[in-house]
């Protein structure tokens, strides 16, 4: 099944402004906290804000970077909501979902097992202030995603020290394909950041983490 978020970020941001609405209006009805409501809303109109300062050729670098980052958070927590509280809530019909922006429910169960095996990280600087990070298979060696996955969900934070687990970074996104650019401004040349990878099924079940690699800011 394709992804459900709009491609280009003038349609997200109204898509996520449709999906925040009706999460919150009928929040109670649905079981969803409503802290989670109401954070996710919050998230929302930050990223509204800092979309309409980036955009139509006024933003700066800075903002540009800030307006990405607000923005893939966004579609994590999004996507988060979605697998807590929606996919398998009976209270919520076919009619609710496509009022979400939401595909209809596949009725044909299909089994998708959660990834089993974890990605290696390979970490290149490809320009300044610019990391690529591809997530190779482990099993083969091989720039591919396995059987069972149907994308990889990288993270990452700029720190100082070695997070505990890769679950501490802070910035997230989900991506389709095995390899992700990272740019970053002027002024964290030379810091270091942290990067970490998993595996995803269709659901949003994750498998086993990377190791947590290391880099430099180029």
């Amino acid at each position: 099944m394709a992804d459900f978020f709009p491609k280009r970020d003038a349609d997200l941001l109204e898509w996520l402004k449709n999906f925040g609405a009706v999460i919150v209006e009928n929040a109670v009805a649905w079981g969803i906290p409503t802290d989670t409501a109401s954070g996710m809303n919050t998230q929302i109109t930050a990223y509204e804000v800092v979309y309409e300062a980036a955009t139509g050729g006024k933003g700066t670098k800075a903002l540009i970077v800030e307006k990405n980052e607000k923005r893939d958070a966004l579609i994590a927590e999004v996507r988060n909501v979605k697998n807590r509280f929606i996919d398998y809530n009976t209270a919520i019909s076919d009619a609710d979902r496509e009022q979400l922006g939401l595909p209809r429910r596949d009725r044909t169960p299909t089994p998708k097992p959660r990834p089993t095996s974890r990605p290696t990280l390979e970490v290149l600087p490809t320009n300044n202030r610019q990391h690529t990070v591809t997530a190779v298979n482990q099993k083969t060696g091989k720039k591919t995603k396995p059987d069972d996955a149907y994308g990889v969900r990288f993270v990452w934070e700029i720190r100082d020290t070695l997070p505990t687990s890769a679950e501490d970074l802070r910035h997230s996104v989900f991506r389709r394909r095995i390899v992700e650019a990272f740019d970053y401004i002027e002024e964290d040349r030379g810091k270091k950041v942290f990067y970490a990878a998993c595996y995803e099924n269709a659901k949003g079940e994750a498998g086993p983490w990377s190791d947590i690699i290391e880099s430099l800011i180029p």
